[in-house]
């Protein structure tokens, strides 16, 4: 078998993976380890152009392409759930969004067992992150007006504003404004309710920054970091320490169809993901003992909390056929000469229609602005939401904080976002030469809580995920509010000229079991998966500590979004880049 050694050995090269590799290699003495299941996809043309954000969804090569176990919630569907895969790993397959959650969330995660993670150090890292790319006059056309000592001047990562918007920008936020919602100059400084303009991971050239581009490649000649490619981690290396807790030695992977080990001198670091990242521990005999018995794995350090606590926003969406004097981006699809006019626009300005991703105008709503709060408290007293799982207390106590913030004018419960185009979902088709205006519905913080476990001991095979979608009333009634809430902005003053008619789910839909029927048939993630290792008390069914410190072991830590134990209101990438950077300083830290 071959062998070979390093200081650290980082399982996973996508976001998490590619920051760790980057930070702990600047220290020229410390010889570092990256091992990726897939290859080099982030040089893509389809991943590098915003405009066509979606064209690598399915492709093997670059998403993992999981499915949901049937969701009885769901009408028994199996839900899509995509996974970057490749270098680079989501930041390269996601939609190129940098949104921030409330400082009341951040400020949660150290209530709830997390020391030192808390506002104020995930804005200190969210900045040392990132490069805002400033430009007033885009500020000025898009109502923005930014608080700039919130934002980064010189991190690796690139923040822009969308380069172009749609017709009906800036009447949708006047929409939102006749409906009681204010205006969000700018949700950098923790005040995230209202409605504004979104930036993303989108460099000055409108190409997508993802954690190749920011981290790799500037380190990537580096003689102390390795990358091993195409190869898949199948276990980690576990022994006793004269501590008694388990030391990590290493890791096995197959690669070219032959089993090789890495060494690890120092540390193993988890960072697979939240679908993954308890498949390995699983697979390597760290987690809850009932699981790992069925699948015939030696029990080594017993954690509940592994596989568990599974979070992630859910969405479903409304679709207006549009005055066909106004323009969307349904236009590039009916209109070759137009499309190769706006291909040629983006090739030798960067600008126009591929400059940009289709949702910038983004609205953040706490329950008041678009449900009944009386009714959502009542709905909360279902069973479902209040079971308390022996040995995870820990997922006990986000519930009832999540319970909480149903109340809170502070923390969003609903996003909604504008897409200048139509939004596909199951059972629904576009008709040709049509143009449409549509309304994504993303629920922040749901209160179902699913798991991700082993099926098998074959470390080839996929995890079993089963997120429980829908099983409780809390979240049905917030998603069949949220519909009722989209069809009120289309009907309002500064929309009336825009739209034609309903199209999704159609203005036949109009009581709470048809509603219902629509969510349940339409229901998919928004890709951000969360909590599977949570930061939490090992007493509370945690998984990591406050250092990302698997429980009972010396020397292993996981760093990646599965570490987050209880969702926020936000697109999770910009976070996450903040959470790695701040790990890796723990991590050198301590050398």
């Amino acid at each position: 078998m071959s062998t070979q050694s390093f200081d650290y050995v980082i399982c996973g090269g996508g976001l998490a993976g590619l920051v760790l590799a980057n930070r702990l290699t600047e220290n020229p003495t410390v010889n570092v380890a990256v091992i990726e299941a897939g290859g080099d996809v982030a040089h893509w043309p389809d991943s590098q152009i915003p405009g066509f954000y979606t064209k690598n969804l399915t492709k093997p090569e670059i998403d993992w392409t999981f499915f949901s176990t049937p969701q009885a919630g769901c009408n028994n569907r199996s839900i899509y759930l995509p996974r970057g895969k490749g270098l680079g790993g989501s930041s390269v397959l996601n939609f190129m969004t940098l949104g921030r959650a409330s400082k009341v969330e951040y400020d949660a995660l150290e209530k709830l067992g997390a020391p030192g993670w808390n506002w104020d150090t995930y804005l200190k890292y969210l900045k040392k992150s990132e490069t805002f790319g400033f430009d007033p006059e885009s500020a000025a056309k898009h109502d923005f007006k930014p608080n700039e000592e919130f934002y980064g001047k010189d991190g690796p990562l690139q923040r822009t504003l969308p380069r172009w918007i749609s017709d009906h920008h800036m009447p949708y936020y006047k929409a939102m404004h006749s409906l009681g919602v204010p205006h969000q100059w700018d949700s950098s400084n923790g005040n995230t309710a209202g409605t504004g303009t979104g930036t993303g991971a989108i460099d000055g050239n409108a190409v997508r920054s993802s954690s190749v581009s920011a981290y790799y490649e500037p380190a990537k000649d580096r003689k102390n970091l390795t990358t091993i490619k195409l190869a898949r981690v199948t276990k980690i290396i576990l022994q006793k320490g004269p501590s008694g807790k388990l030391v990590a030695s290493g890791v096995e992977y197959t690669q070219d169809g032959a089993t090789k080990t890495a060494e690890a001198k120092k540390e193993v670091i988890l960072s697979t993901g939240s679908f993954q990242t308890p498949q390995l521990l699983e697979l390597s005999g760290i987690g809850d003992s009932k699981v790992l018995g069925t699948h015939g794995i030696p029990v080594l350090q017993e954690l509940p909390g592994v596989g568990a606590n599974l979070q992630d926003h859910v969405s479903t969406g409304f679709t207006a056929e549009m005055n066909p004097k106004y323009e969307s981006l349904d236009i590039l699809l009916s209109d070759q000469a137009r499309a190769g006019a706006e291909w040629q626009l983006y090739e030798t300005k960067k600008e126009g229609m591929f400059s940009a991703v289709s949702s910038v105008a983004y609205t953040f709503l706490p329950t008041k602005y678009f449900a009944d709060v009386a009714a959502i408290k009542k709905a909360a007293e279902d069973p479902a939401v209040n079971r308390e799982d022996a040995g995870l207390k820990g997922m006990t106590k986000t519930i009832k904080l999540e319970k909480e913030w149903l109340e809170s004018d502070e923390v969003p419960q609903l996003e909604i976002v504008q897409v200048p185009a139509f939004y596909p979902q199951p059972g629904y088709a576009s008709e040709p030469g049509k143009r449409y205006f549509s309304i994504f519905t993303g629920l922040m913080h749901p209160l179902s809580r699913g798991t991700v476990h082993i099926g098998s001991a074959d470390p080839l095979a996929p995890p079993v995920i089963d997120p429980r979608l829908l099983d409780n009333k809390v979240d049905v009634a917030l998603m069949t509010s949220a519909l009722r809430f989209a069809r009120k902005v289309t009907k309002t003053e500064a929309l009336k000229d825009y739209n034609l008619k309903e199209v999704i789910p159609g203005e036949n839909v109009q009581s709470e079991e048809d509603l219902q029927e629509y969510v349940k048939n339409t229901l998919a993630t928004v890709f951000h998966p969360v909590g599977t290792a949570a930061m939490l008390p090992q007493e509370d069914g945690g998984v990591v500590d406050e250092k990302c410190t698997v429980y009972g072991t010396e020397n292993l830590r996981v760093i990646d979004a599965s570490v987050i134990p209880v969702q926020i209101a936000a697109h999770t990438q910009a976070t996450l880049y903040a959470l790695v950077e701040r790990a890796a300083d723990i991590i050198k830290g301590e050398l």
